[in-house]
């Protein structure tokens, strides 16, 4: 028998809650297995706690509402992955030309690439942000142009945003746009836990040339509260080398180009 004996419903509730306070999303299909019961029963205790507003329910499973709207702040982001982070940057980097017009948006990952820019010897670049922690590590690099996009500011992931950053962002046009991301799922896209940052991001996709994403493997199969875009409408994904081949695949299969980061020595 798999899993553990069947369990009354009220138990099997609170068990599946327990789950997701371990992890951040379970699959029909796990939750099958590990109460021995039917996807059918699953689905009908999944739609009962999400109307509770316990969890939100997925098409193959459910998140934590607590991991969809939780967000480190920068501080805490900068720590985390950083080998795959300093990894991704330096391939993100090799698809920087003299002469380009880039966003960069706010992000641990885009602050790697930032600063390989700054200390790099591709020149005649205009930098875009509304990361003030990005612009702050350019301000001493005269060769480059910077351009800093205002707005609200949000004070523990150092962004800008709001309708005066989507305004600005609208009125100019980028060669490429380097997008961060909370999470990363191929059936949802790309989603943040912020409903205004989520805005800002789609006005960087719309003004840009070339979408490029940048995320390390840690943030697949996640979920977050606001949906971005969906995993077609980024032209390029640039992850780390602890990204599982099959899922690199099914992303290459939708027509995704990636590229796989290699541990920088």
């Amino acid at each position: 028998m798999k899993g553990v004996l069947t369990i009354l419903s009220e138990e099997r509730k609170r068990a599946i809650l327990d789950i997701l306070q371990e992890k951040p999303a379970v699959s029909v299909g796990e939750l099958s297995d590990i109460f021995n019961v039917s996807d059918v029963t699953i689905r009908k205790v999944l739609k009962e706690l999400d109307g509770f507003g316990y969890l939100k329910r997925t098409r193959g499973g459910a998140v934590s509402l607590s991991n969809s709207m939780r967000e480190f702040e920068e501080k805490e982001k900068e720590k985390r992955n950083i080998r795959e982070k300093k990894a991704i940057a330096r391939c993100a980097y090799d698809y920087i030309r003299d002469g380009d017009t880039a966003f960069f948006d706010a992000g641990s990952t885009t602050l790697e690439l930032i600063r390989l820019i700054k200390n790099g010897n591709k020149r005649n670049i205009v930098v875009v942000t509304n990361a003030i922690n990005l612009a702050v590590e350019m301000i001493d690099a005269e060769d480059i142009e910077l351009i800093l996009i205002g707005g609200n500011v949000r004070h523990r992931i150092l962004s800008c945003v709001g309708g005066i950053t989507e305004k600005a962002i609208e009125g100019l046009f980028f060669d490429k746009v380097f997008l961060g991301t909370n999470s990363f799922d191929i059936e949802h896209g790309i989603t943040t836990p912020n409903i205004y940052e989520a805005q800002v991001k789609q006005c960087m996709l719309r003004s840009a040339k070339q979408k490029i994403l940048l995320t390390d493997s840690s943030k697949f199969h996640e979920t977050s509260l606001a949906k971005v875009c969906p995993v077609t409408s980024i032209d390029l994904m640039i992850t780390d080398w602890n990204a599982p081949p099959e899922y690199v695949q099914q992303l290459r299969e939708l027509g995704v180009n990636v590229a796989v980061a290699e541990p920088v020595e």
